[in-house]
């Protein structure tokens, strides 16, 4: 099974240990559902800088194909982060809104990247990519397409779910704090715009999943004391997408009541493990960035 990430990636620059970490969400489930049995490549923007060069070096290490990456003159994506308690806070002033070639040229699908994300069982994206008007290049036959919409209220407004949801196969969300009423209601509210399958996880209160056939499944999160959180829903996103590919998830294939908590126990597992590794997955590269 092949899995394909397409969007963003950057680095989370960690401020008090000067320790630029790669990340981002499409290239982080790429190196995670590797991680977890899956042929992986990652297709997203990437500057010629020295942190465009470290997450190049780290992706061929993680076995990520990145032979599609469009290579751009400028500043690879950065955020600035801060570790408390293991808990990751971003400082969203730290770069002044400075974006990097990622936002400013958000990777445009070519026919022959077409035809290479053909032969991919799965393409992943999130809300963060800005490829929202490529998606819809995907709606090839038997490719699978999952999402995150991560936490934020502008990406759950009628307008950006009616453009995104009809396209998507699996969808995230991150729903901490929300009542398991509200959670039903608003899977279903997700697939009234036509998203097939929902996951939604609240942190240590655990996830729901609402199927296209109307299942709903509960899982439970795996408490660890936490070195650091970063990647912590990427990773439970990854492996349980991962899980579902190896078990023979297919297009328009209803899933089973195995694959789901399969999914649920491996995805927890892995998440917990993630917790205890500093960025998403290590691999930090000593660097310092001054505030502008």
């Amino acid at each position: 099974m092949k899995l394909i990430g397409f969007g963003d990636c950057c680095v989370d620059y960690y401020i008090q240990k000067k320790l630029a970490f790669p990340g981002g969400n499409a290239f982080n489930v790429s190196v995670y559902a590797n991680d977890n049995g899956i042929e992986t490549a990652f297709l997203g923007t990437i500057g010629d800088d020295l942190i465009g060069d470290h997450i190049l070096k780290c992706a061929k290490l993680k076995g990520v194909d990145i032979s599609h990456c469009p290579i751009k003159h400028g500043d690879s994506g950065r955020a600035a982060v801060n570790i408390v308690n293991g808990d990751r806070f971003f400082e969203e002033n730290y770069f002044n809104g400075k974006h990097g070639v990622g936002t400013l040229y958000p990777p445009m699908l070519s026919e022959i990247d077409l035809r290479y994300i053909e032969g991919f069982d799965l393409v992943h994206s999130s809300c963060y990519a800005q490829v929202e008007d490529q998606l819809k290049r995907l709606r090839l036959d038997d490719l699978l397409v999952s999402f995150d919409f991560s936490s934020e209220e502008r990406f759950r407004t009628n307008e950006y779910l009616s453009q995104i949801c009809p396209m998507v196969d699996l969808a995230l969300f991150s729903c901490e704090g929300m009542k398991k009423k509200e959670l039903l209601n608003f899977a279903q509210r997700v697939q009234k715009f036509g998203c097939k399958n929902v996951l939604m996880t609240m942190g240590k209160y655990g996830q729901t999943l609402l199927t296209n056939e109307g299942r709903l499944y509960e899982g439970k999160a795996k408490l660890v004391k936490a070195i650091d959180t970063m990647g912590a829903g990427d990773s439970f996103f990854s492996a349980f997408i991962a899980t579902l590919l190896n078990e023979g998830w297919k297009k328009n294939k209803s899933l089973s009541d195995k694959e789901v908590y399969d999914a649920f126990s491996a995805a927890s597992a892995y998440s917990a493990r993630i917790c205890m590794v500093e960025g998403s997955f290590g691999m930090g590269l000593p660097i310092e960035f001054t505030e502008p």
